[in-house]
């Protein structure tokens, strides 16, 4: 004989959305010529303020999606100095969808641009809180795929300097007069986290079959697996527990709900929260709600599993047939 448990379960689903999207891009070969750029001026530039233009040819508007090139005035600091836009004193989007934003400019369809970076200073404080002094350390005008993308066939640099710092740096492309690769900087990580979150349930299945079983015997299976996640931000505490109706067959006939039994299993989906889950204990008999995991306030906040060993006694004298009752987990 097959018993069929279905289960019914108050759930409530909630999606969460984190805005972090990782592109990965391959790049597109620039133009047959080669990105270059005319940069005015690139020498006695006045210490205190000095507008610069920059005229540049052989440009890939299509490299990347069409995402473009920045170009910035700074030093480069590394290898990887183009991940760090906090280091440039001034930086331009440059691209073929361009906005009619003061820090965008477009790029034609023939790969050529004409900007003015404007009141570029020999000393700055960088977006990290660095002094940055141009008379003593290299700076230059730098194109390089936007968004902190891999592609390098989009760079150039151009040294320039200021009056009282002639050419501190030797004048390269490698950022000479740098501080070496090997330097360190620290950045302080803030996150900010709302207590936006819920006490919500979910299941993994709607039904349960039972092995076959013999009037007197004992039919088994295992509860789907619940999920119990605690984003309340209050580790309020919670408890889940289960009732069960009585099974019937077709014809009338019927199993007590008092024959389920269960024994209860429950553990924390390691997340790093401190948190801690109790499975409830192993009885018969769930014509009562009987609990099948709780977490006590102070520990509870995170995500946990929890599910269930069925064992249905089958009374002596049940007539054969399909039976189904009805599982109900309430969680609060």
């Amino acid at each position: 004989m097959k018993f069929n448990l279905r289960r019914l379960t108050r759930a409530t689903a909630v999606v969460a959305g984190a805005g972090l999207l990782g592109l990965s891009l391959a790049a597109t070969p620039a133009a047959a010529a080669g990105p270059s750029i005319t940069v005015t001026p690139t020498s006695e530039l006045n210490p205190d303020g000095q507008d610069i233009r920059v005229v540049g040819s052989g440009f890939d508007p299509n490299a990347n999606n069409g995402f473009g090139i920045y170009v910035s005035f700074g030093p480069k600091n590394g290898d990887q100095w183009y991940l760090n836009a906090n280091a440039f004193q001034a930086t331009k989007w440059v691209h073929k969808n361009a906005s009619g934003s003061p820090s965008q400019a477009k790029m034609n369809a023939d790969g050529t641009f004409d900007i003015t970076l404007t009141g570029i200073k020999a000393r700055y404080t960088d977006g990290d809180g660095n002094q940055v002094d141009c008379l003593v350390t290299q700076c230059y005008i730098l194109t390089f795929a936007a968004h902190g993308l891999p592609d390098r066939s989009q760079d150039t640099a151009i040294p320039v300097t200021f009056v009282g710092g002639d050419n501190p740096g030797g004048g390269d492309d490698n950022g000479g007069g740098q501080p070496p690769a090997g330097d360190s900087k620290d950045q302080v990580i803030i996150a900010n986290v709302t207590r936006t979150g819920a006490l919500t349930l979910s299941v993994a299945g709607t039904e349960v079959t039972l092995s076959d079983a013999a009037p007197g015997g004992n039919a088994t299976g295992r509860l789907n697996k619940a999920t119990v996640t605690d984003a309340r931000g209050t580790d309020a505490g919670w408890s889940l527990v289960g009732q069960m109706s009585d099974l019937a067959s077709a014809e009338g006939d019927i199993i007590p709900a008092a024959n389920m039994g269960w024994t209860p299993t429950a553990s924390v989906v390691n997340d790093g929260s401190n948190a801690t889950v109790t499975p409830g204990p192993a009885v018969r008999g769930l014509d009562v709600a009987r609990t099948l995991a709780s977490s006590e306030g102070g520990s509870s906040g995170g995500v946990f599993e929890a599910g269930a060993a069925l064992d249905l006694l089958i009374p002596a004298g049940v007539a054969t047939g399909t039976y189904t009752g009805t599982l109900t987990l309430t969680l609060s």
